[in-house]
């Protein structure tokens, strides 16, 4: 690519998932903070444009309005965590509906309590549902190709697998599985969960993954307005890197420099 169609690609690089359109390609959640000030400062310092919310998390006490203050102008993506199966899933979904006049969805349904892993059986069938429901979802699910396959083709507008389980901080379980499936899923393809530093971000978009959601990494950090900065800053980097095309490897050394004068 030359340097005048880079240009020009980095320019109208938005990204478009369903019916939306962002410029970043980083995605924050809400919870975890110390503070609701440190929440909105942190998620503005991020700049990302999507931000999730846990429906489970919203009383009928409080006030939808502060929570949509923290959020500030970013555009809200309810999700589902911490629902254990598909019925529940389904009807956390259309509450969150209800609440906040969105049809945006993130499929979220975890193992149990203690294991947060997804659980892709009930997470298949609510996708289904939910697609028919006329919702736009984005679905948390694991490194499995056949079951990727399976949300793709149901119409999901994400595929979100997991790097490694939720708020471990360990980045990748498995870096070859989320190669095979930037490889073979043609849909947007979101790595959710795990992601513990910015260069783990910048890796997955050099793959050519379309955005990272990021939310423990930042809201655990010692400094958590700074830390989303910099996780701002590791996926444009990590997506030039990705468009400008990295050099081929090789076993064995090339001089940057002529040698035919040394001998």
């Amino acid at each position: 690519m030359t340097k005048s169609k880079l240009s020009q690609q980095l320019a109208v690089d938005n990204l478009k998932i369903g019916s939306h359109v962002y410029s970043s390609r980083l995605i924050v959640g809400t919870g975890k903070y110390p503070s609701e000030d440190i929440a909105s400062k942190a998620i503005n310092s991020s700049g990302a444009e999507l931000v999730t919310l846990a429906i489970k998390r919203f009383s009928q006490q409080e006030a939808i309005s502060n929570i949509l203050e923290v959020i500030g102008d970013k555009k809200l993506l309810p999700n589902t965590a911490g629902t254990l199966n598909a019925k529940e899933a389904l009807r956390s979904a259309q509450l969150s509906r209800e609440l906040f006049k969105t049809n945006l969805i993130k499929l979220e349904i975890i193992t149990s309590s203690e294991n947060l892993d997804p659980n892709m059986l009930e997470t298949i069938k609510a996708a289904e549902m939910m697609v028919k429901d006329n919702f736009e979802v984005y679905v948390y699910c694991d490194r499995d190709l056949n079951n990727c396959l399976k949300l793709e083709d149901l119409g999901c507008v994400a595929i979100m697998p997991l790097g490694s389980s939720i708020g471990s901080g360990r980045g990748f379980d498995d870096l070859d599985d989320l190669i095979l499936l930037r490889n073979k899923i043609e849909q947007i393809l979101i790595v959710d969960a795990g992601i513990g530093v910015p260069s783990e971000a910048a890796r997955v978009m050099e793959l050519g993954y379309d955005a990272v959601l990021v939310n423990s990494a930042i809201a655990y950090a010692k400094e958590p307005i700074l830390m989303a900065s910099a996780f701002k800053n590791g996926v444009k980097s990590g997506r030039k890197t990705f468009l400008a095309g990295r050099m081929s490897r090789s076993k064995s050394f090339i001089a940057s420099s002529p040698t035919k004068f040394l001998k």
